[in-house]
């Protein structure tokens, strides 16, 4: 998929909160550090435009379909996406159907990505693993990857802010540190 030149940032930018959401799962059920979720995470805001186009743009296969989804699953591979929704009884366009497929996919027929992607030491080196094993793409362009990839690792990396305490808290910690301020 042709990708976008610059990412989309400001206040509703989807691809941070897309990253706040996937990173700790990527983490978490493929065994990954922040880095490593972070480039997988920045080749998929390089092929769908920050999380914000599904559909392939300019398909580069004419007459083709193109990508689908957050990978751009393009031909056997999109097929075999969409026959797992199926299967899953799961919506091709929702988030947490794209996301199982993207595990399924990285523990069986794209197991070799999955394990190199986790010998990746660096941000560079874990876009660049998944650029080259999984994605494949026909025009690399991974300075946009990492760039992509930069910004899904300072959105992990965010801290929430602290949620302000309620009056109902400082009342029960007052009265359990007998605390009165």
């Amino acid at each position: 998929m042709p990708a976008t030149t610059g990412p989309a940032r400001g206040p509703g930018d989807a691809f941070a909160a897309g990253c706040r959401s996937l990173g700790p799962r990527l983490m978490r059920d493929l065994g990954l550090t922040d880095l490593q979720a972070a480039g997988l995470l920045g080749n998929l805001g390089h092929e769908s435009g920050g999380f914000r186009q599904l559909q392939e743009v300019a398909p580069s296969v004419a007459g083709s379909r193109g990508g689908w989804g957050l990978a751009q699953w393009t031909g056997p591979r999109r097929v075999a996406m969409e026959a797992w929704c199926r299967a899953q009884a799961l919506d091709p366009a929702s988030l947490d159907a794209q996301y199982g497929y993207l595990c399924v996919e990285l523990r069986t027929t794209e197991a070799a990505a999955l394990a190199d992607l986790r010998q990746a030491p660096t941000l560079e080196a874990a876009t660049e693993s998944v650029c080259r094993l999984f994605e494949r793409p026909g025009v690399i362009a991974l300075a946009s990857r990492i760039a992509w990839a930069r910004r899904a690792l300072a959105a992990l990396r965010e801290r929430a802010p602290p949620i302000p305490e309620s009056r109902a808290g400082r009342v029960r910690r007052a009265r359990n540190t007998g605390d009165r301020s």
